[in-house]
């Protein structure tokens, strides 16, 4: 809105999962950006569960194109494991905001492997169901594909695999040797200070 307002050529870009498509606060900002036109590029990650809740269990519309196209808002649906699909899918998407400053709502249907946290003992799911996904992991089926089309060799994706995981090995050192934040200072900015209008 601020960017329409101050007449910027600008694209705002929301990421949500599906889970999010049950609050209120998703139907207030589809309506509010369809009735204001607001080039907003809503970008939905369906993994197909809301933290452990599957999406039939929780939603008696599974269609969440259909949900975001109710307000009158273009939809776009895409197989999120399919790194090109989601590139040309997304880049469409964006240019139809851009072009008409209305917004667009992009469905990734895509999946995860892991628990939704560290404290989820994942029972919702069957151990066939995770297995079939990774099938389609889109880091090893675009690999595969820049492999066939002779863009990548084996070689090379180790390297870049051992180059990716040094920089995470690396990260979570720093990370682990760092200080704990001083007692003192956790609520520090959190209120204003007495005294202060």
């Amino acid at each position: 809105l601020a960017d329409k307002m101050a007449g910027r050529a600008a694209l705002t870009a929301c990421f949500f999962g599906e889970g999010a498509i049950a609050e209120g606060a998703f139907h207030e900002a589809m309506n509010l950006a369809a009735l204001w036109q607001l080039p907003v590029l809503f970008c939905c990650e369906n993994n197909g569960y809301a933290m452990g809740t599957a999406l039939a269990r929780s939603e008696s519309q599974t269609d969440l194109c259909a949900k975001a196209a109710s307000y009158g808002v273009a939809t776009v649906q895409v197989d999120g494991m399919n790194v090109v699909a989601v590139l040309e899918a997304v880049q469409g998407a964006a240019q139809q905001v851009r072009t008409s400053g209305a917004p667009v709502f992009v469905e990734l249907r895509t999946y995860r492997f892991r628990a939704h946290s560290m404290f989820d003992p994942d029972l919702y799911r069957v151990k066939q169901e995770i297995d079939a996904w990774k099938t389609r992991g889109p880091i090893h089926t675009y690999s595969a594909r820049l492999k066939e089309q002779g863009d990548l060799t084996e070689d090379e994706f180790l390297a870049l695999d051992a180059a990716a995981q040094a920089e995470v090995d690396a990260a979570v050192a720093f990370a682990e040797a760092g200080t704990w934040e001083p007692v003192e200072d956790l609520l520090r900015d959190v209120h204003t200070p007495e005294g202060v209008a």
